[in-house]
């Protein structure tokens, strides 16, 4: 028996509503669904903190997930948006670009967002290698086009530094900076180095920089226009959203309702933001929940059975119940053993490796240590997983 094949059933339709389940069993769906379909999956959630919990339980059953997180409303519109989760939507775009299929986790904010269409960020990326003859100034101008800022020291990423005809980059992505050296226009040589002590660790023919920035437009210029609110009008509008870097991904949304309450709420912020600081600005500052066109939907709902626009035969629910909180007490463990295995029930433990020895010496029914695909009936199977 193979726990994570057998427990789900997979329906090919374009829509489907999953109730009875908690997050946890959803993941044991969602990599199966992954692991059957030839396309993207894009989660969206209605926040940020129900999104990185997906992420960690999602994390267990692939290295294939990744998180779009973005910042409320409000602090988007301010100076004290937050670095880091720039920096990991950053990455998540350039995962996006490879080949190979994704489950990108967002939540409202993120599903909603502006950004450059998949053309445009493509070739806003630098790519670079020695004897490339190009103009030091237009070099620099394009890489403060893609979102790097000028330091007189480069120690993080995003950083860029020049000094007469040395430019220095640190990437995003990339685990230390670049040193590009130019004779004349060309460039005599390119490399790593670390940005504690500013020695080289290597020298390289080529380095790729992809964009710091989801801002990027043709003509770019330093003004206060420099907000993903304006990328629509910069942009003559043509901008993307996360689906659409996607190409018609699977797209799940938990608890829509929820998601719908959320959107509500965040028009009511735009409102009071555009009444009492934004008086000029009158486009929208993102996606309506309603633009954005899904073609294969699935709704997972946690709060409710109901599940509006889709056919009855179509929602399934695992009718999953909970193991009782044993307190630590062994003696409730070891009755619960005993009456489900006589009761013809089949038991799978999860414990990490050092929880293993400490627990089973406890266990008075008798039991197999096995692997997720090798499952054995009727018994108790103690599997190695956190």
């Amino acid at each position: 028996m193979n726990l994570f094949e057998d427990l789900v059933t997979i329906k090919d339709e374009k829509k489907i509503g999953l109730v009875g389940l908690n997050d946890e069993f959803f993941s044991l769906y969602i990599n199966k669904l992954f692991e059957s379909q030839n396309k993207n999956i894009l989660i969206v959630t209605s926040t940020l903190y129900e999104a990185n919990i997906l992420n960690s339980f999602l994390s267990e059953y692939t290295n294939s997930t990744y998180l779009f997180p973005m910042d409320d409303f409000l602090t988007s519109e301010s100076v004290a948006m937050s670095p880091d989760l720039k920096i990991t939507r950053l990455e998540t775009i350039n995962s996006i670009l490879t080949k190979n299929k994704k489950i990108i986790i967002t939540h409202l904010n993120g599903y909603l967002r502006y950004l450059p269409t998949r053309e445009k960020y493509c070739d806003s990326i630098v790519n670079l290698k020695k004897g490339d003859e190009i103009d030091r100034d237009t070099l620099i101008k394009k890489l403060t086009a893609i979102g790097y800022q000028e330091e007189s020291l480069v120690t993080k990423t995003g950083e860029l530094g020049v000094r007469g005809f040395v430019i220095d980059v640190f990437p995003i992505g990339k685990d230390h900076p670049y040193r590009i050296e130019f004779f004349g226009d060309e460039i005599e040589s390119i490399r790593i180095f670390d940005e504690d002590t500013q020695k080289t660790i290597e020298e390289v023919k080529t380095c790729e920089i992809y964009p710091n920035s989801e801002f990027l437009i043709d003509d770019y210029f330093e003004n206060e226009k420099n907000n993903q609110k304006y990328l629509k009008e910069l942009s003559h509008g043509k901008i993307s959203s996360l689906y659409d870097y996607l190409d018609e991904p699977i797209t799940v949304f938990k608890n829509y309702k929820q998601i719908e309450v959320s959107f509500k709420t965040m028009l009511e912020q735009i409102l009071e933001y555009r009444s009492d600081r934004d008086k000029e600005f009158t486009d929208n500052y993102m996606y309506n929940l309603d633009e954005i066109k899904v073609d294969k939907v699935i709704y997972y709902n946690t709060i409710d059975n109901l599940i509006e626009g889709v056919p009855k035969n179509n929602v399934i629910d695992f009718t999953l119940k909970e193991v009782d909180n044993f307190n630590e007490n062994i003696d409730l463990i070891n009755k619960f053993l005993k009456d489900n295995l006589y009761l013809g029930k089949t038991i799978i433990i999860a414990l990490k490796d050092f929880q293993i020895k400490s627990f089973t010496k406890y266990i008075t029914e008798q039991y197999l240590l096995t692997t997720p695909t090798s499952i054995v009936e009727n018994r108790i199977n103690i599997i190695r997983k956190s």
